[in-house]
């Protein structure tokens, strides 16, 4: 299922907020970092516990990486999957079962 979307619709931050250990300045700027990335995908769909975001082959993924990286080390509940497969650029996001509203807010979709 498409969810990809032009508009950046703002989650409610509590959501995640609620076991992120960064503070309320680094949040904020964290959660416009990922949806900067979000407006940056082709196609945004639903998996199991999350979203899968596609890529152009030209994204630079080494920012890609760092986000991730940086993600896991305040939010540890979320797993991600950088896929590189020829021209194809994807980027699974979950939060375990019933994970979807976390993933959700994180990217700024629509609830």
């Amino acid at each position: 299922m498409s969810i990809l979307n032009s508009e950046l619709p703002m989650a409610s931050d509590r959501l995640i907020g609620a076991a992120c250990t960064l503070n309320s300045d680094e949040l904020h700027e964290r959660l416009a970092e990922w949806r900067r990335l979000r407006g940056r995908a082709t196609a945004i769909e639903t998996i199991d516990g999350g979203a899968r975001l596609d890529f152009e082959v030209a994204e630079p993924l080494a920012p890609i990486a760092d986000l991730l990286t940086r993600e896991a080390e305040c939010c540890a509940f979320y797993t991600f999957t950088l896929r590189i497969d020829g021209p194809t650029r994807q980027l699974d996001i979950s939060a375990g079962g019933g994970g979807e509203p976390a993933v959700r807010a994180l990217l700024g979709l629509e609830q």
